[in-house]
């Protein structure tokens, strides 16, 4: 039997197969909405098999989540740029991931948002990762502007806070604003944007870390001399 054809193999694109389309349905109608057997259908198997690989919703859910995790990771952590250009790169990596795969995003935001939100396991080591990758970025960019370090989770506060909205709330922006967020001409300005963002955020930090001027008192304490 051919490697291809190894049940071992099988076994795991078919895994692959069933996280894909779980977080299209979890993107499309949240945790609480999304049913193991639209996900069996999709695929095209029975509930039993995704039973197999998940024994229950949470597990599949947090399978989905942690796989999205890696893959954002993966892609955001390959960027290789001029050490001046890392910051914009690793932005425009992030968004152009969120584009082509919206209902990931939304598995984001709702994970994000949600008050309660649902454990995770196997994120801790890409998060890491990915915070280790933007804060050589950042302090690239230092070593270069000589402008003041921030911290990585601000960053990403930053990326996380605006492109999972802009491209998760797209239904209820065009809605309610009449503003297609995905159109190419969004799609530019929230790049130019986001670029923006990060030059003032770095522009803050800077600003914060130098002293202010040492301030003269209103009214002189030196005594006159009387004549």
């Amino acid at each position: 039997m051919s490697p291809e054809l190894t049940p071992t193999r099988q076994g795991a694109e078919r895994r692959q197969e069933i996280l894909r389309v779980a977080i299209d349905v979890f993107g499309e109608a949240g945790y609480a909405g999304a049913r193991i057997d639209e996900v069996a259908r999709r695929v095209g198997i029975r509930r039993p098999s995704i039973l197999y690989y998940f024994p229950d919703k949470q597990s599949l859910y947090s399978a989905a989540v942690s796989a999205v995790v890696r893959d954002i990771v993966d892609r955001v952590v390959a960027t290789e740029n001029d050490p001046g250009e890392r910051l914009e790169a690793i932005g425009n990596a992030w968004i152009d991931f969120v584009i082509a795969r919206p209902n990931a995003a939304r598995v984001l935001l709702r994970q994000m948002i949600d008050a309660d939100p649902i454990p995770i396991r196997g994120t801790e080591a890409p998060v890491r990762a990915l915070l280790t990758s933007i804060q050589s970025a950042i302090d690239e960019r230092m070593n270069l502007d000589g402008q003041k370090a921030i911290a990585a989770s601000e960053f990403m506060l930053i990326l996380s806070s605006t492109s999972l909205v802009w491209v998760a709330s797209r239904s209820a922006i065009e809605g309610a604003l009449g503003l297609d967020t995905l159109s190419p001409q969004s799609i530019q300005r929230h790049r130019r944007t986001l670029h923006a963002l990060t030059r003032q955020l770095l522009a803050a930090a800077d600003e914060a870390a130098t002293p202010p001027p040492e301030s003269k008192p209103v009214f002189s304490t030196k005594r006159t001399r009387k004549r």
